[in-house]
């Protein structure tokens, strides 16, 4: 049982979400000496998950074996409709020409004062970034196994006959894929909220592990509280919308509040009450804006 655990465990295999019966075995006896257990599991490694994210398993009926038969079906995503939302990502500072192209968009003069300028900014930023990381990026993945083939064909010649250009265009291509891997890896830790890392070659494993668990804790379907069931993403989506849009038209009635002013007792003095109510300083908004973490995650908006 340890070494099946520690192949578990060092494999970074997961185990697969189950639809349907909640057990897949009876012992098929009668009264309490009936019992169930779960014993049938499928479990997948990171890059099967990464590829199929959506793999579901589902538990039929029992018929003839004590065993429930077991279906592993590979979905398309249902939550790739849509236009995908803006995601800041970390790589992007990395690249030398990333600050001179934010500045020279930043610059570009709008129409608007105080946070409307604010915000056109923000947006022309946004559109300006999503053209500039096709062109400059592309797909990450892509591109590394690009560049991994010619690192392999160079290897290749290499063996087959030294030669001193070749030699010099492996290590050229060395560094660019070592580049190109450690910007797949801040990609990946942004994407599964991670602040922290591995050492060595095992980051992406354990990133691609990570976001593979994620992915299992999707909602898939919702049931209200009178019974109605919504099993599609656009059902979700209208219920919640629905649902969020009955309950502020309902708290927007007049409502009378206790008096519990008695019951709180005066700790802030005058003095910081008035320090609630100052205007911010430009200093103290640098300071609030350089404490956030280098490794957060996108807001709301994005950045």
């Amino acid at each position: 049982m340890d070494d099946f655990n520690r192949l578990i465990h060092e494999g970074g295999l997961i185990d697969l979400n189950s639809h349907g019966s909640k057990f897949s075995w009876c012992n098929g006896q009668r009264g309490l000496a009936r019992a169930w257990a779960k014993l049938d599991r499928v479990l997948l490694d990171a890059n099967l998950m990464s590829t199929f994210p959506n793999t579901t398993c589902s538990y039929l009926q029992r018929t003839t074996s004590d065993h429930c038969p077991m279906i592993i079906e590979f979905l398309k995503d249902p939550y790739s409709y849509g236009p995908s939302p803006f995601r800041f990502q970390k790589m992007w500072i990395e690249h030398p020409e990333f600050m001179d192209f934010v500045k020279n968009v930043w610059f570009v003069p709008v129409v608007g004062t105080g946070l409307v300028k604010l915000a056109s900014h923000l947006k022309k930023v946004k559109v300006a970034l999503r053209e500039w990381n096709k062109r400059v990026f592309g797909r990450t993945n892509a591109h590394i196994a690009s560049l991994e083939e010619n690192v392999e064909g160079i290897e290749g010649r290499l063996q087959r006959e030294w030669d001193i250009e070749a030699k010099r265009e492996l290590v050229v291509a060395s560094v660019e894929l070592s580049a190109w891997r450690r910007k797949e890896d801040i990609r990946l830790a942004q994407m599964a909220k991670i602040k922290w890392k591995m050492e060595g070659n095992l980051n992406s494993n354990f990133f691609q592990v990570w976001l593979a668990n994620k992915r299992r804790k999707i909602i898939l379907g919702i049931r209200t509280s009178n019974g109605i069931e919504f099993n599609s993403p656009e059902e979700i989506h209208n219920g919640a919308v629905d649902y969020f849009e009955d309950f502020l038209k309902n708290t927007n009635q007049s409502r009378e509040f206790l008096d519990l002013s008695h019951l709180i007792s005066s700790v802030i003095e005058e003095e910081d009450c008035a320090r609630l109510c100052c205007i911010p300083s430009l200093d103290e908004v640098k300071e609030a804006l350089s404490s956030i973490p280098i490794n957060s995650s996108p807001g709301p908006d994005g950045f």
